[in-house]
């Protein structure tokens, strides 16, 4: 290894072979043999391991086989968080004083590739080489005082590959690191730095593979022609039924039919309160008797009464008069009671409030429908018409047998703008049934899908968003 790497950055001078507090030659101290097996065990354990994080694991807490180790710190060199694993596991806490001098050291020699014995504040060396932090200094100054070696798990010798993470190494009750020690850990570094790369490459190469997939089968699905379609409510109403107006001005006393009853041909629908046409009916009778009276009188005077004989024609026309007033009071008396002109299916929306209620002549009071004519009423939205044509294909559901569908055919589309049961900008829309007509009643509810023209997955799912999108933004 080349001995410009192991220089120091900081200003602190790496010890010589042999001082500090440890002597060199140990006989306690592994012997070399040991040490290459160790080292070889962890870089090869650190390589094979499939997972980054517990390749992290890993390290701190065996980077003590190779050389004496109080506590590690693995430090990640780029993101929020610096700590990435410490020494015996466990959640590393982001928030505290000892992660606050972790992040000022990382930020102090981020861009270096060789290990630097972090400076105490009595250590020599340059100014700018010193870490400025409280938080630093309360840690060196604890166990006694604690000795940091900050080295870089550097990648590649001309720094075309900078570190993505750094060990953070402490040394207790003032032990001093020596430069056989530094010189292991810097060739360990490179076999380590490798290891949580490779790792970390492996994890998103593999979400970036599951990324690609799933964006390419968005893709493909976007892609994918349909047939474009229209959804909107329905309502299954009746073609050209027979409708029943209020013959005359006066008060709907009692309806004799509900909706959806069956009716023959004559039969009573509702009757008017005609308790004022009855008084007038008799009024009229007691005025012809009243008449005839009189003319009678008259016409056996007119022999000798020059008067009576002057006054007879005024009161046969007085009579005449009568009599038309009772046929037509007798008439509307007769009117009273309205029947139906066709056999069919009452169709009528509320019954109770038609009770009651004070009617004027024209007036649509019910309808009388054949159940086997019957046609559909569609609200589709204002902005979804342009894709409708006439004879385009309708796929009816209602909501009595949501599970079967019916086709159908639109005849008219609709240009006035109305609101929907929903309170929605609609246009209405006729279709008629195509194929085998259901057994279904006027009334009856549904929803109903339009096709239209081919056109792509993508475009029929965003349009409306794109709709409303143009709509914010003013484009």
């Amino acid at each position: 290894m080349n001995d410009n790497l192991l220089k120091m950055k900081a200003g602190t001078r790496i010890p010589p072979a042999g001082a500090g507090t440890m002597p060199s030659r140990n006989p306690s101290q592994p012997s070399r043999e040991m040490v290459l097996a160790r080292f070889i065990r962890l870089c090869s354990s650190v390589l094979s391991t499939p997972v980054s994080q517990e390749a992290a694991a890993l390290i701190v807490n065996r980077i003590s086989e190779l050389v004496r180790v109080d506590r590690a710190v693995l430090v990640r060199l780029k993101g929020k968080n610096a700590i990435l694993s410490v020494t015996g596991g466990g959640a590393a806490a982001q928030d505290s004083s000892f992660a606050d001098a972790v992040d000022a050291v990382r930020r102090q020699y981020r861009e270096r590739q060789d290990p630097v014995i972090v400076p105490g504040t009595g250590d020599e060396g340059k100014a700018e080489n010193r870490v400025s932090s409280a938080h630093l200094r309360r840690v060196q100054g604890a166990m006694g005082g604690t000795n940091i070696l900050w080295v870089p798990l550097w990648l590649d010798r001309e720094a075309a590959m900078p570190p993505a993470h750094a060990l953070w190494l402490e040394r207790w009750q003032g032990l001093t690191w020596e430069r056989g020690d530094i010189e292991l850990l810097q060739h360990a570094a490179l076999f380590l730095g490798h290891g949580m790369v490779r790792q970390r490459t492996m994890i998103r190469s593999g979400r970036r593979i599951i990324q690609v997939a799933v964006l390419l089968l968005l893709m493909f699905f976007l892609a994918l022609p349909v047939t474009s379609s229209v959804t909107g409510p329905m309502q299954v109403v009746p073609d050209r039924p027979h409708h029943i107006f209020a013959p005359m001005d006066g008060i709907l006393k009692e309806l004799l039919v509900q909706p959806g009853q069956w009716v023959e041909n004559e039969a009573i629908l509702f009757r008017y309160d005609s308790r004022v046409l009855d008084k007038r009916l008799d009024e009229a009778y007691r005025s012809v008797a009243v008449a005839r009276a009189k003319l009678i009188r008259l016409e056996g005077a007119a022999h000798r009464d020059r008067e009576a004989r002057a006054e007879l024609p005024v009161q046969q026309l007085e009579v005449e008069r009568a009599e038309a007033n009772v046929g037509f009071f007798a008439k509307q008396q007769a009117r009273a009671e309205v029947r139906s002109a066709k056999a069919g299916v009452i169709v009528l929306d509320d019954p109770d409030a038609l009770v009651g209620a004070a009617l004027q002549t024209g007036q649509i009071v019910l309808s009388v429908a054949d159940p086997s004519r019957n046609k559909l009423h569609i609200m589709v939205p204002s902005g979804d018409v342009g894709f409708l044509k006439e004879g385009a294909r309708v796929k009816v559901r209602l909501d009595s047998d949501p599970l079967r569908s019916f086709p159908a055919v639109i005849t008219r589309i609709g240009f006035e703008v109305r609101l929907s049961e929903n309170q929605v900008p609609s246009v209405l829309v006729e279709a008629v049934w195509s194929g085998k007509i259901p057994k279904v009643q006027p009334g009856q509810k549904g929803s109903a899908k339009i096709f239209g023209e081919s056109t792509r997955m993508g475009m029929q799912i965003l349009r409306k968003p794109l709709i409303g999108l143009r709509s914010f933004i003013g484009f």
